[in-house]
């Protein structure tokens, strides 16, 4: 556990020499490998006390930070085998400088079971990534590097001020202490604001979301897949060990997150299918995506009872969107095949894991979608938004598939072919297998969606695929209508 921040912090002293930057490009893909080990081999609830470490450090791994570990450090390693085909010579050292930082703060923040690593972890991350996202040094670049960086600082005021008055009221810097503290304190409403508004800048939460569809055009193309894939779940983590879930009902705060999950949800998708650069649609579609699982921690908010329950179902879910929007992500940046016979099962591959986030059947997006269903039945929640959940679910469902049929469309028109780097196609491949069959094979993954994996009812085949054949044929009529007239069919 120690050496998976260890390991990306000792490989700074890689970029103290110019001649030792091939080195430090070919051992991204190795820096998360501790943390994987980690993830699949470390005992889980037992904690690694570091007296030593600023106020007293404590770190461990639960089934919650077991999930997200697993994700963040495998998105990591398939993005890392991708930046070594991808990077060039020029600004490689200080890539690798702040890849590495990211990932430290990234890896960290959730094995920290202390405050003080927790937002010791969380800050450098959120402040590193600012160098991977004005890494090209471009206009647009600078412009994004600013909004991100001013709305960040915002975010870790914010941030900083909730966990300190929860710290405060529980008397403990453990994380574990601070929900029961938080629903006992007089100010909890504060504190609760505080902390959703700190953690959604980087979760996306509608209208904190601002950064981020300009941070992943302009970012390079495997620093956007773990913008979008790990990093963004680090606000989800955030809410899910600091909230006060399982302690007491809050009706109120569930409304709130429940309306604010919907505006991601459907707004997110309305806006994804206006843009013109695939980066920019998959940007859309991460708002869109956060806006389902906030629907999920706002119902969590709601039944204190189905807390538990509902975080094992968030985590799932979280798993299978990372990998699939990483593979996404990564995908903007492989060239086509100059053989066509091979450019159908190269787009194949590259679909594949759209329309595994709209929820085909016999996907990781079919288990997750099925547990999300089965979870937010309108007889276990009483609250005043509780009956729109299915409305909404269906409607999210739809709206992702029209936003892969737009991604679709838009990476067709600005493919480019030729030969990919080896290292590139290798990672890209990676990602999709990790996405399209790595993911039954995860702790967490089995649990949950074991019972789904190829065995669904009538039922649960014709909810998985109706919306997919619905938005497919708007698709089809926008494509018809307007691509007829040789207009753009946005």
């Amino acid at each position: 556990m120690l050496m998976t921040v260890i390991l990306p912090l000792a490989s700074l002293f890689l970029a103290i020499r110019p001649q030792w930057q091939t080195i430090y490009r070919y051992s991204l893909p190795l820096l998360p490998l501790p943390a994987i080990l980690a993830g699949l081999m470390a005992e889980l609830h037992h904690w690694l006390e570091l007296p030593w470490l600023l106020i007293g450090g404590l770190w461990g791994l639960d089934e919650l930070r077991q999930t997200f570990l697993l994700l963040t450090s495998v998105l990591w390693a398939t993005a890392g085998i991708f930046a070594v085909g991808y990077l060039e010579t020029r600004k490689l050292r200080p890539f690798c400088l702040f890849w590495a930082l990211t990932l430290t703060g990234n890896l960290g923040l959730i094995i920290s079971v202390d405050l003080a690593s927790f937002y010791s972890f969380f800050a450098l991350m959120t402040f590193a990534a600012y160098g991977l996202v004005v890494h090209e040094r471009t206009d647009e670049a600078n412009r994004a590097g600013r909004v991100y960086l001013a709305m960040a600082v915002a975010g870790e005021m914010a941030l900083l001020t909730g966990l300190l008055m929860a710290a405060h009221q529980a008397g403990s810097t453990l994380l574990t202490e601070l929900p029961g503290a938080i629903a006992e304190s007089d100010r909890s409403g504060m504190i609760i604001a505080l902390l959703v508004s700190g953690f959604g800048v980087k979760a996306g939460l509608p209208f904190l979301h601002f950064w981020l569809p300009l941070a992943h055009p302009v970012a390079p193309t495997p620093a956007s897949a773990v913008l979008s894939g790990a990093m963004i779940k680090a606000g989800l983590l955030g809410w899910l060990v600091t909230l006060p879930f399982g302690e007491l009902s809050l009706p109120a705060w569930s409304n709130t997150l429940v309306v604010l999950g919907a505006i991601g949800a459907l707004g997110g998708a309305a806006l994804g299918l206006k843009q013109v650069r695939p980066k920019t649609v998959l940007a859309y579609s991460s708002i869109s995506q956060m806006g389902l699982i906030t629907l999920m921690v706002g119902a969590a908010m709601a039944n204190m009872e189905q807390a538990a329950t509902l975080f094992s179902v968030i985590a799932l879910y979280a798993l299978h969107h990372g990998l699939a929007k990483g593979c996404l992500f990564l995908s903007t940046a492989v060239e086509l095949p100059t053989q066509r016979r091979f450019r159908w099962t190269l787009w194949l591959l590259i679909a594949l894991p759209g329309f595994s986030l709209a929820g085909l059947p016999f996907t990781s997006g079919a288990a997750a979608k099925l547990a999300m269903k089965a979870e937010l039945k309108l007889e276990q929640y009483d609250f005043a938004v509780a009956e729109y959940l299915p409305l909404i679910m269906t409607a999210g469902a739809v709206a992702t598939m029209l936003l892969i049929w737009r991604f679709i469309w838009t990476l067709h028109q600005s493919a480019r072919r030729g030969h990919n780097h080896p290292f590139k196609w290798l990672g890209w491949v990676a990602a999709t297998v990790c996405s399209l069959v790595g993911f039954w094979f995860l702790p967490g993954a089995r649990s949950e969606a074991g019972h789904s994996w190829f065995v669904l009812t009538p039922g649960e085949l014709w909810s998985l695929c109706w919306p997919i054949v619905v938005a497919t044929a708007i698709a089809a009529v926008g494509w018809f209508t307007r691509g007829r007239n040789g207009s753009d069919l946005g």
